[in-house]
């Protein structure tokens, strides 16, 4: 007698090229997570016409700044799973011109393939394998697709919290790493952060020694918080944005500005790293700092319990399963911290997320996805 889990895998080889042929389409809808609302609108629709189609119940949640989100629900009865994902990229419109969705020795290459539409897709086929073979739970099963996590999930994460109150845990599509192995166990908090810098301005030529100028003092702001790496354990300091001027003129600016990506492995020494920043203070006579920011995101710490669940499914397929931490944090840092079980990093597994070379592993796809698939049967 055959048995599930090999029906499962079965199914899920057997509709390999339904799942690239998915991809490739998803994938060709660009999305960025707040360029253009109507494009990254057909990203969402494209999702809600597929899981409908699965038999979800589809609830459209409107945005104004970003694609909508989609809510969905499949049985009756208590709520066993949420499977929690985002559709946006970072990539701007007009990418797939010049990075196609293409399959080339054993990878399958796209904007966004890695983080995460390859990791929606598996679920989605996850999901179609437990219908078509009819191994579905007798429980309610959850989706929630968000248009905003790239920038924050500042639209989106108080709507996530809301809807996975009514679920036993979340199951995050995300993806591992360049590992077949590898799910994300522990992710770090992050802390987003503004340091403007206002001085005098002055002609550049003419009246230079006039100038107090803001682009020496945050020049010296970033070689000061730059030794902050290597004096704080547990925390990264990253700036991501440095602006001040307007090109072409002859004009020292009255204002520069710095913005910051902080990471942080605890609570306890975020609330101490926050205080530090903050406190920051000017380091050039007469130029008045000011510093904005907040910690945005919490710390992820996966479920033991469903962390060991999945590790005896895994061995099932081959995969033998190992936990990291990694910086990076997603929507299940925020489910995480509301006290429901959450996994993180269960999608596609693959290198270079927001890079021009992003991938997944072909051959791996099948067996992560039966993975999901079992592990959904089973909760």
């Amino acid at each position: 007698m055959i048995k599930d889990k090999d029906k499962i895998l079965t199914c899920l080889q057997q509709h390999q090229k339904d799942f690239f042929d998915m991809l490739k389409e998803f994938i060709e809808l660009e999305s960025p997570s707040h360029e253009d609302k109507e494009t990254s609108d057909k990203c969402s629709q494209f999702l809600e016409k597929a899981f409908r189609e699965l038999g979800f119940r589809i609830e459209r949640i409107p945005q104004s700044t970003c694609g909508d989100h989609i809510y969905g629900e499949i049985g009756t009865g208590e709520g066993s799973a949420l499977i929690l994902g985002h559709y946006d990229t970072v990539f701007p419109l007009g990418t797939i011109k010049t990075m196609p969705f293409k399959m080339e020795d054993g990878k399958a290459y796209g904007p966004g393939i890695l983080d995460m539409k390859g990791g929606i897709v598996m679920a989605y086929f996850a999901l179609k394998a437990l219908i078509e073979l009819g191994l579905m739970p007798e429980k309610k099963i959850g989706i929630f697709f968000n248009g905003d996590e790239e920038s924050g999930s500042f639209c989106s994460s108080d709507i996530i919290i809301e809807k996975t109150q009514n679920y036993n845990c979340v199951l995050v599509m995300e993806p591992g790493i360049n590992d077949f192995n590898a799910i994300k166990t522990k992710r770090y908090g992050r802390g987003t952060y503004d340091i403007i810098a206002h001085g005098k301005a002055a002609h550049s030529g003419s009246n230079s020694h006039l100038a107090i100028s803001p682009l020496m003092e945050i020049a010296r702001q970033l070689l000061y918080i730059e030794k902050w790496n290597d004096e704080t354990e547990g925390v990264t300091f990253t700036p991501t944005v440095v602006s001040g001027g307007i090109a072409g003129t002859c004009m020292v600016p009255e204002t520069a500005y710095l913005t910051m990506d902080v990471r942080y492995q605890t609570e306890e020494i975020a609330e101490t790293i926050h205080k530090k920043i903050m406190n920051l203070k000017a380091l050039t006579p007469n130029v008045r700092l000011e510093v904005q920011g907040k910690i945005d995101k919490p710390v992820m710490v996966g479920d033991k319990e469903l962390y060991q669940k999945t590790l005896e499914i895994g061995k099932q397929y081959g995969l033998e399963l190992k936990g990291i931490t990694v910086g990076g944090g997603s929507d299940g840092n925020f489910t995480a911290a509301a006290g429901i079980p959450t996994l993180d990093g269960l999608g596609a597994t693959g290198e270079f997320l927001h890079n021009s070379g992003e991938y997944i592993h072909i051959d791996h796809v099948p067996y992560r996805m039966a993975m999901v698939a079992k592990l959904l049967q089973t909760l």
